[in-house]
């Protein structure tokens, strides 16, 4: 930045990149790499080295409040950069998690990082802490989620009245046991206490109502509630493209899918480069019967972004589905070792020496057979085996396969509803109980 003569009488001026970072409470490597991607205002001596640099404390402060528009880009481009870091030791942890253990990832939403609210202005060095920790829970890896619950909390130590940073807690508690080994239902109570808090300290705060809402979906299956909590939030904050892309998702598991792709679609005009919105838009294509333009927006995100390694899941899943199998193969084979995963990486073996020895019948029994190994082994969920199992026509299988899902409590349940391999089920008896039983709508 051009030196100037700016500076109102009083305002503190930080003289190195020492105080600068002093001044956040981070490193000097954190608050250079801010004003190179995130447009910290810092200044440089006329005539000076590169490392002459000086600040103006006030206007350090203004661009921690929101007033620099290119964090939200700098944000994406810092949770791209952290996804091709550390991506081997999360990335599909979530997306191997449902079907075939490839998976159907509904949930999982990099967007623009929230603006603190003006009605409550924390300081300095908290809203630094927060600001870095949406930057990390949006890598959505077991690292950035560390990370993350760290600043959240050593934001409101410093602040216990920062409601934004008690969202931020929530975003991370919310996804933790998708994508590392945190239990379920120890990180999800935690998730519901800090979007509570969010909303007791601010109660206009869309966030929290949005991760309530989150919540109660996927945790609590109160799916009225959820519906509920986020129309509040949307219409706190209508342009939230976190908030529009878990209300399309949440929708799309109801079995109607008109309004998610309405709602996903503003979330993707909101935030174009988001490239975990664009695939989730063409999960909801696929179920709603547009298979063609799912695969295509996949494949063409699979040429942007090359090393985003969640697209072959979803082709993965979508060719599985289709009995695509030559691509279904390629796509799964790449899914699972990425995720270096022992169980699927035999599946993925034996799928191949069963497509090799007997097209498609010889892929399904083969998959079948090592994912039921797999499964009693306990190193497979029984909804991922239900799944080929209704693939192979072993309803009855499949069936008894799902109870025990039910039973368990496993996430992969949520999807039961819109689950094309089930559709023969859709009349059974047992099939629909167990949709009642999950609060799911019975189909027609």
């Amino acid at each position: 930045m051009v030196e100037t003569n700016s500076g109102s009488p009083g305002d503190r001026r930080l003289s190195s990149w020492k105080e600068i970072a002093a001044f956040f409470g981070r490193d000097e490597r954190t608050v250079k790499r801010w004003e190179t991607v995130r447009g910290l205002p810092v200044r440089r001596v006329p005539r000076g080295t590169r490392s002459s640099v000086f600040a103006y404390q006030r206007e350090l402060e203004d661009w921690l409040h929101g007033a620099t528009p290119a964090i939200a880009e700098a944000a994406a481009a810092e949770s791209q950069a952290a996804n091709r870091l550390t991506v081997a030791l999360a990335s599909l942890a979530v997306i191997l998690a449902l079907s075939l253990g490839v998976a159907v990832t509904w949930f999982n939403v990099i967007g623009p990082p929230v603006n603190i609210r003006p009605s409550h202005v924390p300081p300095a060095q908290a809203a630094a802490l927060y600001q870095q920790g949406v930057v990390d829970w949006n890598s959505r890896t077991a690292i950035g989620f560390d990370h993350a619950l760290s600043e959240f909390n050593k934001a409101t130590e410093i602040d216990p009245q920062f409601a934004a940073a008690f969202a931020g807690l929530a975003n991370v508690y919310n996804l933790l046991s998708q994508y590392t080994d945190a239990p379920a239902a120890d990180s999800y109570a935690k998730g519901k206490a800090a979007a509570e808090k969010a909303i007791a300290l601010e109660p206009g705060l869309a966030e929290g109502y949005a991760a309530l809402g989150f919540n109660s979906f996927y945790a609590g299956h109160e799916f009225v509630r959820s519906a509920e909590l986020f129309d509040k939030a949307r219409a706190l904050e209508p342009n939230s493209a976190q908030t529009l892309h878990w209300a399309a998702l949440t929708g799309m598991h109801m079995g109607a899918f008109d309004r998610p792709l309405e709602l996903i679609s503003r979330a993707q005009q909101l935030a174009p480069d988001s490239r975990v919105i664009a695939a989730n838009k063409a999960l909801i294509l696929f179920h709603a019967g547009r298979a063609d333009e799912a695969i295509a927006g996949l494949n063409s995100l699979r040429q942007a972004s090359p090393d985003y390694l969640a697209t072959p899941s979803y082709l993965a899943s979508i060719y599985f589905a289709l009995g695509r199998y030559e691509p279904f193969l390629d796509a799964y084979q790449q899914a699972t070792e990425v995720a270096d995963d022992n169980a699927q990486l035999s599946v993925a073996a034996r799928a191949r020496q069963g497509y090799a020895e007997g097209g498609g019948d010889g892929l399904l029994k083969a998959m079948l057979d090592e994912q039921l190994t797999q499964y009693r082994a306990g190193a497979m969920p029984a909804y991922t085996v239900a799944i080929t199992a209704a693939r192979s026509g072993d309803f009855a299988g499949a069936l008894d396969l799902l109870e025990a899902a039910v039973a368990h409590g496993e996430s992969g349940i949520i999807a039961m509803r819109i689950e094309g391999a089930f559709v023969p089920l859709y009349t059974d008896a047992r099939f629909r109980a167990l949709l009642t039983k999950v609060g799911l709508p019975l189909p027609s």
